[in-house]
């Protein structure tokens, strides 16, 4: 902004006094023009009195020769009309008499009385008077003559015409002083105006700028000169403000519908899985019925993948087809196939759903979980998509296009084939170059040779086989990569573990249940515990000191409630014992906490496919501590490790004996002597002792000789017998 208030101020009483001034000069000049013209009116009728009535008097009087009469009419018409003197002379300019007021009570008459005594009123007449005004005084000169026309004489009287010019000037004062006051009191009033009104305009303006900016809207240069600037940045700015809200309106309406559809594809996640689990025990079923199954589930698949796409194209500011602009210089990334392909999948089968006679096949197996390559994800889905789009247009009204994910020892293998009219070898020896094509109207070549060039930028290897009647079938082999460490390539378990699920959906409790069932867990005396609220889990953690040890498969999004699973870990200090369930995998946000949490994944999609294994029991010595001091049990559980002791270690007795079926009766078992709550070690020690448990060691900071009476007990001191 290009003012301040002081300049404003200033300026505005600067031009306020100069149109104050302006306006009140125009009047004070029209009132002069006024009073000019009132006081020549003035003293044309007050000459236009005198000459009538005292040259009418001196007629009459001469005209009956009384002279004393004449002097007595002068005085009073002196006093009435304020006549100064008065004088008549002949032709010849010869005074004939004269007449003065100061001097009318010293003599008794003026001039040469009875001259005139024979002459007759009506004998005479009078012409104008004129005119002739000196030094303040009015000169009127009468020329009285005959009616034959001889001049008789002339009448000759003065007046002074300061007393009304006086007047004049003394009203034109007091006018002048009122204007100036005016002045005064108008520039004071603009004065305050300014310092109340327009001093907090700066900062008014720039709150209005500020607006503009959390608008996203044009900073505005509002300028002194600019008059209605006021009026402009409101418009501007409630214009801007209906936008923000309509804005508002519709992302808060896209948002809901978003959630909307986020919840419903995470729901659908979980039934998919149990569906996808179902499907590899079918084998017992007809084709027909498998493959129609197998579409379902596809189906299904399809409708969750195109609600969480619309979900991230919503929350992502660029549109998908910017990206695959910018794609060129994208760098390769480990990634999950399965993951790239699948919404690939759901494209295209909306992209030919005109097509009923032909079935677009992504199956999904135990073989094709977990299987990342270094690629570049948008090239990587660029090569599906044209891939597809070949097969499928080969095909015409009717046939199969079968994609399938597997690998060998160092490669993952990706394979689009379709049963349609096949490839003759002359032609085949030839796809994959530049401008070659074949069964495709209109095609150009560049999209396989895109193909085969891109994959092999990435260290891999495109190769068409075809047999003329039986179709195609491109395969794509890629280099193996190590999974990602937040990924979790499969469930590990322990013999005499524990898992807990936590889930609000039961149809994913039921695909857990149904994998450990299969994996045949309880062989290998392994508990699942399932919870669908956080209230419970919390509950549970608390009063089960085998909480510390177990396995947790958390859904991230818990419907109802505030906390997800990834809080829940976190809460509950099992982070790095958590395995985050969840469809959002590729979200950089959850990606974000879960390496912080050191929590790892598995896509929901994929919980039918995880690999579940048992863990062979580590032949390693096992021992147990109980003892309440957490100093202790830190220090002992470091030399345990670092001796390859599997030593299971309890805070309180409680949770050791409620596993006691864990243990073998010659277990090594360290009981500290005070445990907390008057709980002795000594009398724990004989209740195992009664139970059959044979390797019991008193670890106490008392003298041994304190626990004679049980001679069966071995003590020792704090210190770890493995740390000795």
């Amino acid at each position: 902004m290009d003012f301040s208030s002081k300049s404003l101020r200033t300026k505005t009483i600067f031009f306020s006094l100069i149109l104050t001034s302006f306006i009140l000069c125009a009047a004070f000049s029209f009132i002069c023009f006024r009073e000019v013209t009132f006081v020549s009116r003035q003293l044309a009728a007050r000459i236009e009195t005198e000459n009538r009535i005292s040259s009418s008097l001196i007629q009459q009087n001469y005209g009956l020769g009384n002279i004393i009469e004449l002097r007595r009419t002068l005085d009073t018409l002196s006093e009435s009309i304020k006549l100064d003197a008065a004088e008549f002379s002949n032709d010849n300019g010869e005074s004939l008499w004269k007449y003065q007021p100061a001097e009318a009570a010293a003599s008794g008459k003026t001039g040469r009385p009875g001259i005139f005594s024979s002459l007759l009123i009506k004998t005479l007449k009078q012409s104008d008077p004129l005119l002739d005004i000196r030094g303040g005084q009015v000169y009127c000169r009468t020329k009285i003559e005959f009616v034959n026309g001889a001049v008789l004489g002339y009448f000759s009287w003065n007046f002074s015409a300061r007393s009304i010019l006086s007047e004049a000037l003394g009203r034109l004062g007091i006018i002048f002083a009122a204007f100036l006051a005016l002045v005064v009191f108008f520039v004071a009033l603009v004065y305050r105006f300014s310092s109340v009104i327009l001093k907090p305009l700066p900062d008014f303006i720039e709150k209005i700028q500020g607006e503009f900016r959390k608008l996203n809207m044009p900073r505005k240069e509002i300028k002194i000169s600019d008059m209605d600037f006021l009026n402009r940045a409101f418009d501007d700015l409630v214009n801007g403000w209906k936008k923000a809200q309509a804005e508002a309106l519709e992302s808060s309406r896209l948002a809901a519908i978003g959630e909307l559809a986020a919840q419903v594809a995470h729901d659908i996640r979980s039934p998919l899985a149990a569906l996808d689990a179902a499907l590899s025990k079918t084998d017992q079923l007809p084709e027909k019925q498998r493959v129609m199954v197998r579409h379902a589930v596809n189906r299904i698949r399809d409708i969750a993948n195109n609600l969480l796409e619309k979900n991230r194209q919503q929350v992502k500011a660029a549109p998908a087809a910017g990206s695959s602009v910018a794609a060129t210089g994208e760098p390769p990334e480990i990634r999950l196939l399965s993951s790239l392909i699948d919404p690939v999948i759901t494209e295209k089968r909306l992209q030919f759903e005109s097509r009923l006679g032909v079935n677009i096949d992504f199956e999904l197996t135990r073989e094709s979980y977990g299987l990342f390559a270094r690629v570049q994800p948008v090239e990587f889905r660029r090569v599906v998509s044209n891939l597809v789009n070949n097969a499928v247009e080969v095909l015409g009204d009717k046939g199969k296009v079968a994609i399938g994910l597997a690998h060998d020892e160092g490669n993952v293998i990706l394979t689009v084939a379709d049963n349609g009219k096949g490839i003759s070898p002359e032609i085949l020896a030839k796809l994959g170059q530049m401008g070659e094509t074949h069964g495709k109207a209109g095609g150009s070549g560049l999209g396989l040779f895109h193909a085969k060039t891109i994959v092999e930028s990435w260290g891999g290897s495109l190769v068409i086989a075809s047999e003329l009647g039986k179709g195609a079938t491109v395969s794509i082999k890629l280099p193996k990569a190590e999974a990602p460490e937040s990924f979790v390539p499969a469930l590990e378990l322990v013999p005499g573990g524990l898992v807990v699920a936590l889930d609000d959906d039961a149809a994913i409790h039921q695909v857990w249940q149904g994998r450990f069932d299969s994996a045949r867990v309880q062989e290998h005396n392994i508990e699942v515990i399932h919870f669908s609220e956080p209230d419970k889990l919390r509950e549970w953690v608390k009063n089960n000191v085998s909480a510390e040890s177990a396995l947790y498969l958390f859904d991230y999004e818990l419907a109802g409630y505030k906390e997800t699973g990834l809080s829940l870990a976190e809460e509950l200090g099992v982070s790095g014992r958590t395995m985050l369930v969840t469809s959002r995998c590729e979200e950089g946000r959850i990606i974000e906490e879960c390496k912080r949490l050191k929590v790892r994944m598995i896509p929901k999609g994929l919980a039918g496919l995880v690999p579940i294994s048992v863990k062979s029991p580590a032949k390693t010595a096992q021992a147990v501590l109980i003892d309440d001091d957490a100093l202790v049990r830190m220090n002992w559980g470091a030399t345990a490790e670092e001796a390859g002791i599997d030593l299971k270690i309890f805070s309180e007795p409680g949770g050791f004996l409620s596993n006691l079926t864990r243990f073998s009766k010659d277990t090594p078992i360290y009981i500290d002597s005070e445990l907390g709550n008057d709980i002795k070690g000594e009398n724990i020690a004989v209740d195992l002792r009664e139970k059959g448990f044979t390797d019991i060691t008193l670890e106490t900071g008392h003298a041994p000789e304190r626990f004679a009476h049980l001679p069966w007990l071995k003590v020792i001191d704090k210190e770890s017998p493995w740390g000795r």
